[in-house]
């Protein structure tokens, strides 16, 4: 199954990365639920099952992953159930790299260490109020220390509150307030809330911002999944295992290979 066999669009702006017969890469604008939501949109999900739909003999598509609505970027689909289930072992395993572009409202905390500024975020999440996630741990507990060339930004074990998950955020400061973020867990809203957190809210978030805020005015929120490395799958087909998306418009151009 090839790309132009599956067509260009599922839905107004999805358009297929890859396609073969048992993975499609997927990259979605802004905007786009992956699954419904309550206002009607039209989501991926839909337009994946009016897909299956089309004709008796299709597979059926199953979404493995998620990203925000207000996210853009690659997303995985598994055409079989084996291949559900590689992935979704694989992603516990945590062996699919995930790389986003991030636009920031102000920079992060630190200033560049040994010319590079990098960034190591350790801080714990767990659910708040309204839907919204937060750090498991006082604000003013955050704690940042440089080790190895790179900001640690992390809340001490001490005061740790214990309900929290780990998450860890791996960014590279590329210019601009703009950075490449390596995501090396999946926790909701990670980046948003890391972000935020450490005093540099997303362009355009209104959730874990002030999008009003002249700072953090934008058309859209500021988080694009750029790239995605999939582990060694032997399933017998030929693919690559690197997937990237050009960044959408708006986004600063110049992100360094990853």
């Amino acid at each position: 199954m090839s790309v132009a066999t599956v067509g260009a669009e599922l839905i107004p702006g999805v358009r297929w990365r890859w396609a073969d017969k048992a993975l499609w890469v997927l990259d979605k604008p802004a905007g786009v639920s992956v699954l419904a939501d309550r206002i009607g949109a039209p989501s991926l999900h839909d337009a994946l099952k009016a897909w299956q739909d089309g004709e008796a003999d299709r597979p059926r598509p199953r979404i493995v992953h998620r990203i925000d609505k207000d996210t853009s970027g690659l997303l995985l689909v598994a055409l079989s159930a084996e291949m559900e289930r590689t992935l979704g072992a694989a992603f516990e395993a945590r062996s699919i790299g995930k790389w986003y572009v991030a636009q920031a409202s102000a920079p992060l905390p630190g200033d560049p260490l040994e010319g590079a500024e990098r960034h190591r975020i350790t801080l714990p999440l767990k659910p708040g109020r309204k839907g919204r996630m937060r750090v498991a741990g006082p604000r003013e507990a955050i704690r940042r220390r440089a080790q190895d060339g790179v900001w640690v930004h992390e809340v001490p074990p001490a005061v740790a509150q214990p309900e929290g998950q780990s998450a860890l955020t791996v960014a590279r400061h590329l210019g601009k307030q703009r950075y490449l973020v390596r995501l090396h867990t999946g926790r909701t809203h990670q980046i948003r809330v890391h972000f935020a957190w450490l005093g540099a809210p997303l362009k355009g978030d209104p959730r874990y911002g002030r999008p009003e805020d002249a700072s953090q005015r934008a058309p859209r929120l500021g988080l694009h999944c750029h790239a995605l490395l999939l582990p060694k799958i032997e399933d017998g087909l030929s693919r690559p295992r690197r997937f990237t998306s050009p960044l959408p418009e708006g986004f600063p151009e110049g992100v360094p290979a990853v």
